[in-house]
């Protein structure tokens, strides 16, 4: 299930999943790669989820997604963020280049590889609503149990947040945070959080009580 090219068939101790050194962002979550612990070499894992628990964090830029990711990472959630899981494909592919159904068959392959490790998994990524279905798609064929939630603060507060952090190079235009807060509307299935007024540590205790949904 696990293989090393230099060591051969290792155990799941043996592997370190994520890699440091690819990110590009500052943040506590990592670019997924699995390596050898002994040799460093990449590992490959063939192994396909068939059950856990799976939060889907959405929202514009600024909405507070990946930080409230993190505070998961924290208490023992493995996480997959967007920006990461960029950094991820672009390795792999070796071009910096990439269409947008291969970051999400790549979020596919990390969810089944992390499944391998953990029953609870964080995805921190601005999901489309015409991508939305494909995501349920992979879930549901996985037997997970998911929620979807998206952060909704108020527009001004998504702005001032992307003026503020510093977890990226550059602020993001404010015409990406617009149209991502216009375009990200869901007509069910989804739990709208108003987290203007809410802390992150709040924002991650409201998202652990709302329910999962069961599959099909």
């Amino acid at each position: 299930m696990i293989v090393c090219p230099i060591c051969g068939a290792i155990e799941k101790s043996d592997v370190k999943l994520y890699d440091e050194t690819l990110k590009s962002q500052n943040i506590l979550i990592s670019p997924l790669h699995p390596t050898c612990k002994f040799c460093g070499m990449e590992v490959s894992i063939s192994h396909t989820a068939c059950s856990g628990n799976v939060i889907v964090l959405n929202g514009t830029c600024g909405s507070g997604k990946t930080t409230v990711a993190e505070l998961l990472a924290d208490k023992g959630w493995f996480a997959i963020d967007g920006d990461c899981a960029i950094q991820s494909l672009r390795h792999k592919t070796g071009r910096k280049q990439y269409e947008w159904g291969q970051l999400i068959d790549e979020i596919r392959c990390e969810i089944d590889i992390l499944s391998l490790f953990s029953k609870k998994i964080v995805i921190s990524h601005i999901v489309l609503t015409e991508d939305y279905e494909k995501f349920i798609e992979i879930f549901e064929s996985r037997n997970l149990r998911y929620k979807f939630i998206l952060l909704k603060p108020q527009y001004r507060t998504s702005v001032e947040r992307c003026q503020t952090r510093t977890c990226h190079a550059t602020v993001t235009p404010e015409k990406w945070i617009k149209h991502f807060y216009d375009s990200l509307v869901f007509d069910n299935g989804v739990d709208l959080v108003d987290n203007t007024n809410m802390t992150p540590q709040e924002t991650m205790e409201y998202a652990l009580k709302i329910p999962f949904t069961n599959p099909a």
